[in-house]
């Protein structure tokens, strides 16, 4: 199986979070990441500070 080559071109030009316009770093950290979602900086930090509520059971700890 051939994996699909990505390019800086075929990203979108705004955040899929907050709608800010990417810059060329970003877009490049998205590619080597892989990542299915295209987000800006700022909301990659933010996403990476929300701590993880659930408990290896799935319910929420309190």
């Amino acid at each position: 199986m051939e994996l699909e080559e990505h390019s800086i071109e075929e990203l979108p030009e705004r955040c899929q979070n907050c709608g800010a316009t990417l810059t060329g770093e970003e877009k490049e950290r998205i590619l080597d990441q892989g990542s299915s979602l295209v987000l800006c900086t700022i909301c990659v930090a933010e996403a990476d500070a929300i701590p993880d509520d659930e408990g290896e059971d799935g319910e929420p700890t309190y």
